[in-house]
């Protein structure tokens, strides 16, 4: 008899979590709001006291407003999803592309692999959201009207605090919560089951709904590529190629991240390799740089880039500045960043800049080098492709030649400032309560430019070219195709 109690004891602990499956689950964890408020108190003070351009786009006055009305807010338990929401829009506020608000690494790896996300990739184009895949029982194309009773715009509207942009670009926040968008729906609204899509097929008024199951963010991710009809390959990261009958050549650069020694070498034999290869075919007049999806990188890899191209000699930046001596509260710093990290970051400020009468310190002039072209350096025509997902060191050099006249841009405005963004060495906190992880870059840096511009925008293109929902289902590139038959082979 106490064997079969036993088992029956054990049948009904099985079905118990088998009904309950997330008892006690960090994903439904509620904090008080005492450790709310207590998080959010450390995640203002630490921004207002280091952030170096936490008021570039939003004043003071208003970021104060925006702090104080959240704090008094703050007067109910509420989920870590739900904080981080709340977080994530004074961080859109700021608008830097190098700040993230992340969850923690035992919350993301709990939810990894969840069948809790939407499976299908979709594109934000034509001022909608769209299918963007072939792979599925939803036709490539498709608009998408709402999702489990939640009009489309209502979503994005949403979920775009999560995608930032410097300055202003909401392009950017669309087309990115777009490409992030399974991640992103569940940050909004929770893991969900299975989804009701209400759509309408290409060039059909007619309505229709369809039921799918959820999969799980780890093979949302790892199959995003292979599922996705309309995407920019980046598997190489840099590519060359000559088209003879426009007398043109193709420079295609994915990244500017090649860090170590072997990378950057192999970066730099490709660039010297490149332009050699134009230095010695006269009759190559034109080249055309595509950016796009270029998230930047280090600052190395396009100075180098630029003294290929450049006619006359630059600086490295314009100014460099960072708000602080020491960073404060260095006992919320992530501890494996204060350990690694931190310790390049003081010996930097201590070696490379010097502190001014205002309390900021900025970059030596030592350190900020004068470069000049090189003797190989490219003297043709000169068109660079750009989208929105142009970011950090890839949009300082979209600028640079934006600023110079020594190049078209085409395509889209990108993500990244025009004038300045946050660089060099980033900093990590981790919140006490709740985990989040506050990320942003600690150096003010703004471009070495002889002409700027309003500065609430990424580099805006000399001509605008947007691809369009028959683009993404035709599978064409009209901004690529736009630089070559129309601006070269069209002589405009």
């Amino acid at each position: 008899m106490n064997k079969l109690l036993g088992a029956i004891v054990f049948l009904l602990f099985v079905g118990g979590c088998y009904f309950f499956p997330h008892n006690n689950d960090i994903v439904t964890q509620q904090f008080s709001p005492e450790k709310l408020r207590t998080d959010f108190t450390l995640f203002r003070a630490v921004l207002e006291k280091s952030h170096p351009g936490i008021y570039t786009y939003t004043s003071k006055e208003e970021m104060d407003q925006c702090f104080d009305s959240i704090y008094n807010s703050l007067n109910a338990s509420t989920d870590l999803r739900a904080f981080h929401h709340t977080l994530s829009f004074l961080i859109d506020k700021i608008g830097c592309s190098h700040t993230n608000l992340y969850l923690s690494k035992d919350y993301y790896d709990t939810i990894f692999k969840r069948s809790n996300f939407f499976p299908v990739p979709i594109v934000y184009v034509d001022g909608g959201l769209y299918v963007n895949s072939d792979m599925f029982s939803i036709p490539l194309g498709a608009h998408i009207i709402g999702i489990n009773g939640n009009r489309a715009e209502d979503i994005m509207n949403r979920i775009t605090d999560y995608n930032v942009p410097d300055g202003v670009n909401k392009d950017y926040n669309l087309s990115q919560a777009a490409v992030d968008f399974a991640y992103d729906y569940f940050l909004a609204y929770g893991p969900s089951a299975g989804f009701d899509i209400e759509y309408a097929e290409a060039a059909s008024p007619k309505k229709e709904t369809i039921h799918l199951a959820a999969t799980t963010l780890e093979k949302q991710q790892a199959e995003y590529n292979y599922n996705a009809y309309y995407y920019y390959p980046d598997e190489v990261g840099y590519d060359f190629e000559i088209i003879d009958s426009l007398q043109t050549a193709v420079l295609t650069l994915r990244s500017f991240s090649y860090s170590t020694a072997t990378t950057f070498a192999a970066y730099k034999n490709f660039l010297f390799n490149s332009f050699s290869l134009l230095k010695n075919q006269d009759d190559i007049t034109n080249l055309v740089i595509d950016c796009r999806n270029n998230t930047g990188g280090e600052y190395e890899n396009i100075f180098l880039l630029y003294r290929f191209l450049s006619r006359d000699p630059f600086k490295e930046v314009d100014s460099a500045t960072i708000c602080f001596d020491k960073l404060p509260y260095p006992q919320y710093l992530d501890p494996d960043y204060a350990v690694v990290e931190k310790p390049a970051l003081d010996s930097m400020i201590n070696h490379e800049f010097c502190r001014l009468p205002n309390g900021t310190n900025v970059l030596l002039d030592d350190d900020n080098t004068l470069r000049r072209p090189l003797p190989m350096a490219f003297n043709g025509n000169v068109y660079v492709i750009t989208n929105t997902n142009v970011l950090s060191a890839a949009s300082n050099f979209v600028a640079m030649m934006k600023d110079s006249k020594r190049g078209v841009i085409v395509g889209e405005t990108t993500g990244g400032g025009y004038n300045e963004h946050n660089g060099f060495t980033r900093v990590l906190y981790k919140l006490p309560n709740t985990g989040l992880m506050l990320e942003y870059s600690a150096v003010r840096v703004q471009h070495y430019l002889q002409h700027r511009q309003m500065n609430k925008y990424g580099v805006q293109p000399d001509y605008i070219v947007t691809p369009t929902l028959t683009d993404i289902i035709n599978n064409q590139d009209p901004q690529m195709s736009f630089t070559l038959n129309q601006l070269i082979a069209g002589g405009q």
